[in-house]
């Protein structure tokens, strides 16, 4: 009886935790496959309540502005469970059916955490699919996977904002980020600084350390005082070859994806339209 009990209230407690995340997608919509003609929800969602509340308001003031300066919709969500959806589909469905999208094609992409599983989710339709191309979506991932696993979600969304800026600038010109034109990471400019400071401190110690062992020893000018008279006598001279050792190392072509160590790329549709992305564990 016991067992039966605890069987019941575990599925409860599945059932009630991927509630929330079910009422994020509009069942009105997603049940008939339908594009929601409108955006519904905010471009950032903190539904996992990773955020505190001027956090949450920093980062929707900011994609609010990249996308309306750009028009192409960069989204945000987190939830505590997928309710049963795979991490791909679940950001698809996320977008389309909640209305993001800007212009005919429904231009942009979304970013999806979900806290339960520690999967994460990057997908792109439209114009937002030739901005984040596979070798964009793995830098992203790359850069953000970090303070992800460390669970600095501001900082890891922040640059989420920051290169999706820089991703869509670069786009704009014609020249989109790819393997072959590759986008740069950012260090924090307190990083470089504290680097500096510290080899320069740690050199330092290094020298004055070798140069107290060396007291006892006077410069000389000359080799000669190094030298032994009569010390050195060659009395044969030879050469033997002993043996030839060769190795071989493979190498292997680009791929021209990064990130790959943290996810896959994903092909898919909602409502209606095609997306790509990646998906995988934090």
């Amino acid at each position: 009886m016991k067992k039966i009990f605890a069987v019941l209230a575990a599925a409860a407690v599945m059932i009630i935790s991927a509630i929330p995340a079910l009422a994020l997608i509009p069942e009105e919509y997603a049940s008939q496959n339908l594009y929601a003609p409108e955006r519904l929800k905010p471009r950032v969602v903190d539904d996992a309540d990773i955020l505190p509340g001027f956090a949450e308001d920093k980062l929707l003031s900011r994609l609010d502005s990249i996308s309306e300066e750009h028009n192409i919709d960069v989204v945000l969500v987190t939830v505590n469970s997928l309710g049963g959806r795979a991490p791909d589909k679940f950001a698809r469905d996320y977008f389309a059916y909640n209305g993001f999208g800007m212009g005919d094609g429904k231009d942009g992409f979304v970013f999806m955490l979900a806290m339960d599983t520690r999967d994460y989710s990057i997908q792109c339709t439209g114009k937002g699919e030739e901005i984040f191309n596979d070798y964009g979506t793995g830098f992203l991932v790359d850069q953000m996977y970090g303070d992800l696993h460390d669970g600095d979600y501001y900082d890891a969304f922040d640059k989420y904002a920051d290169i999706s800026e820089d991703f869509i600038k670069e786009w704009e010109k014609g020249t989109p980020y790819s393997a072959t034109h590759r986008a740069k990471g950012k260090l924090h400019p307190g990083w470089i600084l504290g680097a500096l400071i510290g080899g320069a401190v740690i050199g330092l110690i290094v020298s004055e350390s070798i140069k107290a062992q060396l007291t006892s020893v006077s410069m000389q000018h000359g080799a000669d005082d190094y030298i032994r008279k009569n010390s050195f006598k060659l009395t044969v001279q030879r050469d033997n070859f002993l043996y030839k050792n060769v190795t071989k190392t493979r190498i292997e072509s680009s791929s021209g994806s990064s990130g790959g160590s943290h996810g896959h790329v994903s092909h898919g549709s909602s409502g209606g339209h095609s997306f790509s992305g990646r998906s995988g564990k934090f």
